[in-house]
């Protein structure tokens, strides 16, 4: 009761201050209301006012809103964080009002405590304001007088009562003391209030006068401890009280004893005749049974313990009457049973499935004929042996492990599976296996029953096959090439990759399949099909959608070039005739192509616009192709000009070699030129190398346009020194695709020796992501170009992620700062520090060092104090064919610094 009570007490004082906050946070929004606060000062307001409460020693007032949010705590690093991963928070944003109970564990603190909260909503501004306390500081929260009059009401004997002594010595409840144990003990002498302080439960004895005499009499505390509240509930009551209804009880006993003693003659006379009579009675009974009588049956039906043995003399003679009949009907039964086994051995021996029996061991024990049929193996051989010797290499272990699981589990397993004949022959099986158990449920054989399903097998294939392939040609139909295409984009979006569509008709098609027949124009699309499949990877998907359209799924395409090479392959198999029934037949396409994502999304979409395409691309003349997106069109076409012109101007020699100088800042002197190609066309256009470079090195031919630079480079080299006050370095730039060909020392070798320059004059450029491509290749042949006598320089430095590391194992003589640093190198304090690094690591690694791409006045000047001397770009000079550069030389200052 007093538990209760202080719950309900607990809940009503957190109720109040709730409701009080809440009455408190309306003013204060009714101000707002009204103007004379803004939201903000209100809010704040009421946080404060909210934050200024303390409930017990720790307890605290906080708000939520409805989304499990934090937005009042006395806590202000937790303002704003989610809190929902707690189940009382979830029961907050679910109830907003109410009363709680949960366990928490203050910041700190190691172990959870028991406490409560109570809340209430505040809609406007969407806080649920909830009101906390642990339950171990109840005491702080409750006033004694809010259950003293219920306690004052029980009673216990005549002059008993309950009394509580709270935390302190403090006697709480008692119906005369007030104050504290000590100033009770002070005033009347007595202990017995310290000795239930200290024992906090139990019971103790003790000598008080009641209040109304002067006697001593004895008297019984017992008293229990409430952790909580950390208080004592205690029982008094004089012991004579107690025990004054048992002496009472005591007369009333010793009469009942005296009224039985008077009672027990007359009855235990009439008591032994009831028991003497039936048993005679029972006795006779016996007696007509022995001599035959198996009718005989007792009449008594009493309750004692005669008419028990007369029921169960009963039930003997009806159970040795039953046991003639059931002999008779044993004997029925055997005879039923020993047909039905017949009967059960003919349909095992005459079944189409395999039967098998093993013991629990797994042995065979028996097996039907049709088992030797399915298997080739004879009865006689697998007696005794375990049935994995069927065991195919189709299922791996877990399969096995799986099966035996469920049937030990469940007592029975089917499905299909894998075995193997005598012969070895692999063969599919619908196989079921039932475990046997004896009467008391304990597993004692197997029997597995199972039918060859390889016939069903092939025609289900055969008839999934049909519904996913040409009947003509054995390719995928539009079905099958649908999910394809939709498994291929789940791919694509997955890996963020690009997939093409190459839908594809033969030109003219229907003029020889009407003018020679179908049966031409099937072989001649059987000729295409094989024509297609020769050009496409394994990977690829080659369909056809009906009459001569193909529709080809390529996956992985790279850009462009991956499709124009695909189509120069395709066009180039359909250039040779088709040779049918000895007459030659030229047959062309028309392609039409589309792009995942760039065309559609889906498979309908790309299959369609591929279609469009194709229509677009006979439209145009026929034997051609045309991509979708027009402005991807005009790039391919552009691609495939490029290309064509590309290769005959390396046939044509078209191809300049222009040089930029370098410009030493401490002497200077233009102490170096790189060689860069220029493309100038016979038409008076200039190709920009960004756009032939790129494709030369796809297509290879950039071997060839190196060797027409270096060749080049060689000559003018003595043509320039000459018009030079010192000796100038020439760079000449070496492409990865240069550097992996096996010929490229030969060439640098039989090439510089010809020209005969002299080996200090030629300084070679590599990339820093070519260094970094194959790092001990790429040593190798570096290091054999040094060996010639000639410098090496890495090109556009700082942007290749190589490691020092890596670095001094190159045999490198100059770094050369890429132009992306020095664009922004007075304006952004990064890029000038890349680039102040750079210089530094130079410097201790005894590197020289290169500036390309400086373009004004300021850049030159912090380049220069920051220790780099050496400076290329247009501030300086551009890219100039020789004779300019010979001008150029020729007019060169010091002052021009």
């Amino acid at each position: 009761m007093v538990q209760a009570t202080i719950n309900a007490s607990v809940r009503n004082h957190l109720k109040a201050i709730a409701d009080k906050d809440l009455e408190i946070v309306n003013i204060i929004y009714q101000e707002y209301l009204s103007g004379k606060i803004s939201e903000k000062e209100a809010r704040e307001r009421a946080t404060k006012l909210l934050m200024g409460q303390k409930i017990g020693s720790t307890g605290y007032v906080y708000c939520l809103n409805s989304t499990g949010s934090v937005v009042v705590h006395p806590e202000k690093k937790l303002i704003g964080s989610d809190v929902t991963d707690f189940a009382f928070v979830r029961q907050q944003v679910a109830d907003k009002e109410g009363f709680i109970e949960y366990e928490w564990a203050n910041p700190g603190e190691k172990e959870q405590r028991e406490k409560v909260l109570y809340m209430t909503y505040f809609e406007p501004w969407d806080w649920i304001i909830s009101v906390s306390s642990y339950r171990s500081e109840f005491a702080t929260l409750i006033d004694a007088d809010d259950f003293r009059d219920k306690i004052s009401t029980i009673t216990l004997g005549k002059s008993g009562y309950v009394f509580i002594i709270g935390k302190d010595e403090e006697v709480l409840v008692h119906p005369w003391i007030h104050g504290t144990i000590s100033d009770f003990q002070g005033t009347l002498g007595s202990k017995f209030l310290r000795d239930i302080y200290e024992k906090k439960r139990g019971i103790i004895h003790y000598k008080w006068k009641d209040r109304s005499g002067d006697t001593l009499r004895e008297k019984l505390a017992i008293f229990e401890h409430l952790p909580s509240m950390d208080w004592i509930i205690a029982s008094s009551v004089y012991t004579d009280e107690i025990y004054a209804p048992l002496n009472r009880i005591i007369y009333f006993v010793l009469f009942a004893v005296v009224l039985s003693l008077l009672l027990a003659i007359p009855l235990g006379a009439y008591v032994s005749n009831s028991i003497t009579n039936p048993v005679n009675d029972l006795v006779n009974l016996f007696s007509k049974a022995a001599a035959g009588k198996w009718d005989t049956r007792a009449q008594n039906t009493s309750q004692d313990e005669i008419g028990i043995l007369s029921r169960r003399f009963n039930k003997f003679m009806d159970d040795l009457q039953g046991i003639q009949c059931n002999l008779n009907t044993e004997v029925a039964i055997r005879q039923k049973a020993e047909y039905q086994r017949r009967l059960f051995e003919e349909v095992f021996n005459n079944a189409m499935e395999g039967i098998t029996i093993t013991d629990i061991e797994g042995k065979i024990l028996k097996a039907n004929p049709a088992f030797t049929d399915i298997t080739g193996y004879d009865v006689q051989d697998v007696i005794g042996k375990n049935p994995n010797i069927l065991k195919s290499e189709k299922h791996d272990k877990a399969f096995y492990t799986a099966m035996w699981n469920e049937i030990r589990e469940t007592g029975h397993w089917s499905g299909e599976i894998w075995n193997r004949r005598k012969n070895g022959e692999s063969y599919p099986e619908l196989l079921s296996i039932s475990a046997i158990k004896d009467t008391e449920g304990e597993t004692t054989h197997y029997v597995a029953v199972f039918h060859d399903i390889t016939e069903m097998k092939s025609k289900e294939e055969q008839i999934r096959y049909q519904a996913h392939h040409d009947a003509l040609t054995g390719l995928p139909n539009r079905g099958l090439l649908t999910d394809r295409i939709k498994m291929a984009i789940s791919r694509a979006k997955r890996l963020d990759t690009r997939l093409a569509l190459f839908y594809l008709d033969l030109d003219n098609f229907k003029t020889v399949n009407d003018s020679l027949g179908h049966a031409i124009g099937d072989k001649i699309l059987l000729k295409a099909t094989e024509r297609i499949s020769d050009i496409f990877r394994s990977q690829d998907t080659i369909s056809r959608l009906g009459g001569d359209e193909f529709v080809i799924l390529v996956e992985n395409v790279k850009d462009e070039m991956h499709l124009i090479n695909i189509i120069e392959k395709l066009f180039a198999g359909f250039a040779a005739p088709f040779i049918i029934d000895g007459t030659e037949l030229h047959i062309t396409t028309s392609l039409g192509i589309t792009i995942f994502p760039d065309d559609g999304e889906d498979a309908g979409t790309l299959i369609k616009n591929a279609d469009m395409a194709m229509y677009q691309a006979k439209a145009e003349g026929r034997n051609g192709y045309h991509m979708y997106r027009q402005e991807m069109h005009d790039r391919a076409q552009r691609r495939l000009t490029v290309e064509n012109a590309l290769r005959h101007g390396v046939n044509a020699r078209e191809f300049a070699v222009y040089y930029q100088p370098k410009i030493n800042l401490d002497t200077g002197m233009v102490y170096g030129l790189e060689a860069l190609v220029r493309w100038p066309r016979p038409d008076g256009s200039v190709i920009s190398p960004a756009e032939f470079i790129p494709l030369a090195e796809e297509t290879g031919l950039i071997v060839d346009i190196g060797k027409i630079v270096l060749e080049t480079a060689c000559k003018d080299i003595q043509t320039l020194t000459a018009h030079s006050e010192q000796p100038l370095v020439v760079s000449i730039n070496l492409s990865g695709r240069q550097l992996k060909h096996p010929d490229i020392l030969d060439d640098i070798r039989a090439i510089t020796t010809s020209s005969s320059p002299i080996p200090l004059k030629l300084e070679f450029e590599i990339t820093e992501s070519t260094l970094m491509d194959d790092v001990d290749g790429t040593v190798e042949i570096l290091q054999e170009i040094s060996n010639m006598g000639f410098s090496l320089s890495i090109d556009d430095f700082g942007t290749g992620y190589s490691s020092l590391a890596y670095l001094k194992s190159f045999p490198i003589n100059t770094l050369k700062i890429d132009r992306s640093f020095i664009t922004e190198i007075t304006v952004n304090d990064e890029d000038a520090s890349i680039v102040r690094t750079i210089i530094d690591m130079s410097r201790n690694l005894s590197l020289d060092v290169v500036a390309e791409g400086v373009e004004y006045p300021e850049q030159s000047r912090m380049l220069k104090e920051l220790g780099c001397s050496r400076i290329q770009g247009f501030l300086y000079g551009k890219p100039m064919p020789l004779l300019e550069l010979i001008t150029f030389l020729k007019s060169w200052k010091l002052d021009k610094i």
